[in-house]
């Protein structure tokens, strides 16, 4: 490795993804024509706006990571005939090589289209970000537009941007909040290779609710009445959700989500300005929290509130080392989450529509002892309609199917309709 490549070292917030080797895929399912042609200018386009793409990791002799600029040759992109609800079907992922890459899987005139992104270079606020300049290079390619391309620099890490912005580390490590890889799934239960054998990434199946356009409104206007946000909403399901099914009381759950901060810092930090621009919080519900979702929502919402407004939140990823040394808490009671917000709407195309939004994360089995058992539950809305995907092994599919019935019933009784539009 010549020392004129390097980039930079990974920060902690970067370094803990990529020793799990952790992708993210942010995924469109589309109909009609596409143009692979226009699909390869564009994703072309895209890895020259933004650089971070081309990069790769290596590891470094400190027993990090180290972020290494291309070498010239573009990350891959994977076009495989199959079924489109398998993702990542024919692909395959190496940090050592690229932290980015296109897959493409067909059937007839229906495909998947999943932009794969290392976790370590950007959180899913950054990725869809690129995700929407993706489809805007296709759409002028299609179009026989000229691309014009902005290029963009490195982003930097959380802790850098927090430093700028004198963010400093509270006292007491012990009172922040356990730091497991959010987002990540778990990887299936299985006896970690020999160090010298590569064990591949064990590919997870995803189970999922969905609600309808008029469910996904009602719980909007629901949350206005009661003066609670949609996370808060979801959130408190979930809570009820795991309480049933793990059979614990509520006040025996710690719910941990992650937080972007790109909003809650001054001034505010750009989209792709940083690559896990991410703090955390938690909520443990109190007895006199109460058992309803209202209840449970206003005590997530009144939490996060509080650890904005203390600084708390924000100065979350510097506690990062700390807590990393120190592993995972050991609490049965563990359910985490992730919510990405409404994804952004993407640019119409011709002769293609674009009929739904779907992730998924792949990481290698846990050396390091690091990692949370427990799954995440990933938030987002795409096209007026609420998401809540949980990515498991297959050999857990039933219980995580129960788990998204329950709480599908839980959402739809909150609204008063009885199943998805």
């Amino acid at each position: 490795m010549s020392t004129a490549s390097v980039i930079r070292p990974l920060a902690p917030s970067e370094q803990m993804f990529a020793f799990g080797e952790v992708f993210v895929g942010y995924s469109v399912r589309v109909s009609g024509r596409l143009d692979l042609g226009a699909l390869s200018t564009a994703f072309d386009a895209v890895v020259r706006a933004y650089p971070i793409l081309g990069a790769r990791l290596e590891a470094a002799g400190t027993g990090g990571h180290v972020l290494v600029a291309s070498s010239g040759a573009a990350p891959e992109i994977s076009v495989v005939d199959g079924d489109p609800e398998q993702l990542l079907t024919g692909a395959k992922f190496d940090q050592s090589v690229a932290v980015g890459a296109l897959c493409v899987v067909r059937d007839g005139d229906s495909a998947s289209v999943t932009l794969v992104i290392h976790h370590s270079v950007a959180d899913a606020y950054h990725s869809l970000a690129i995700l929407g300049d993706l489809w805007s290079f296709y759409r002028a390619a299609t179009e026989g537009i000229p691309l014009r391309v902005e290029v963009h620099p490195y982003p930097e890490p959380v802790e850098a941007l927090l430093a700028a912005r004198g963010v400093e580390k509270f006292p007491n490590p012990a009172a922040a909040a356990p730091a497991p890889q959010l987002g990540v799934a778990s990887t299936p239960s299985v006896a970690p290779a020999p160090d010298n054998i590569d064990p591949g990434y064990p590919m997870p199946q995803t189970t999922r609710c969905r609600l309808g356009k008029d469910a996904t409104a009602q719980l909007v206007d629901l949350g206005h009445r009661e003066q609670v946000t949609m996370h808060g909403l979801v959130s408190a399901a979930i809570l009820l959700m795991e309480a049933e099914i793990r059979a614990l009381p509520l006040t025996e759950l710690m719910y941990l989500y992650s937080v972007d901060l790109r909003t809650r810092v001054s001034p505010p930090i750009g989209l792709t300005d940083g690559t896990d621009v991410l703090g955390f919080t938690t909520y443990m519900p109190s007895a006199e929290a109460g058992t309803t979702l209202i209840r449970l929502a206003r005590g997530v919402c009144d939490t996060l509130q509080a650890a904005v407004a203390s600084g708390f939140v924000q100065q979350t990823p510097l506690q990062i080392p700390d807590m990393a040394a120190a592993g995972p808490p050991k609490i049965p009671g563990m359910v985490m989450a992730t919510n990405w917000g409404r994804v952004p709407r993407l640019p119409s195309q011709q002769d293609l529509r674009i009929d739904d939004f779907r992730s998924i994360f792949i990481a290698k089995p846990d050396r390091t002892g690091r990692r949370p058992a427990a799954n995440t539950c990933i938030i987002s809305t795409f096209d007026d309609r609420l998401s809540i995907e949980i990515h498991h092994s297959p050999q857990t599919a039933a219980q995580e199917q129960r788990r998204i019935d329950l709480l599908a019933t839980t959402l739809h009784t909150a609204v008063e309709i009885r199943s998805p539009q």
